[in-house]
Formats: C-alpha cells, sequence, structure tokens
C-alpha cells in the first residue's frame, strides 16, 4: 500500500476573497444623561460600586437599547 502525501486545498471562491463586504458601522450620537431611565442608572452605578469592592454581578438578559444604556452610564461614573 504507497500512499501519494498530497495537500488538500479548497476551491478559490470557499477561501477569503476581496470581493467580501465588511458590515457598515452605524456611529450614533452619545446618549445623554437625562435620557438613560432610571432603573437603568440605578443598575449601572450598582455594577460600578461592585466593581470597586471587586465583588461579582449578575447582568440580567436585555436588549441592546437598554444595554446601551447601562454602559452610558458606567461611562458617566467614570467620568
Amino acid at each position: 500500500m504507497n500512499f501519494d502525501p498530497q495537500i488538500i486545498a479548497s476551491p478559490a471562491p470557499f477561501v477569503k476573497s476581496e470581493t467580501a463586504k465588511k458590515h457598515p458601522r452605524l456611529v450614533r450620537e452619545p446618549l445623554k444623561s437625562q435620557d438613560i431611565a432610571v432603573p437603568f442608572k440605578a443598575l449601572g452605578r450598582h455594577i460600578a460600586k461592585c466593581q470597586r469592592k471587586r465583588q461579582s454581578v449578575r447582568v440580567p438578559a436585555m436588549r441592546g437599547s437598554e444595554l446601551g444604556q447601562v454602559l452610558r452610564t458606567l461611562e458617566l461614573k467614570r467620568a
């Protein structure tokens, strides 16, 4: 039994090509502090406080807009 060592290569269309489209990034204006809902401000303050104490925090599942409000609160707390 003789085996010929061969390199198996995929055909060109399946390899990364230059024609691949990149996803456009949507640049939005930053949220103002008065636009953030009160519960998300409270959650952001809670996360910041636990971070200072080096404690773990359970972050509940939320929509993208809600998560953005929490992250903006954290940015404002740091600044």
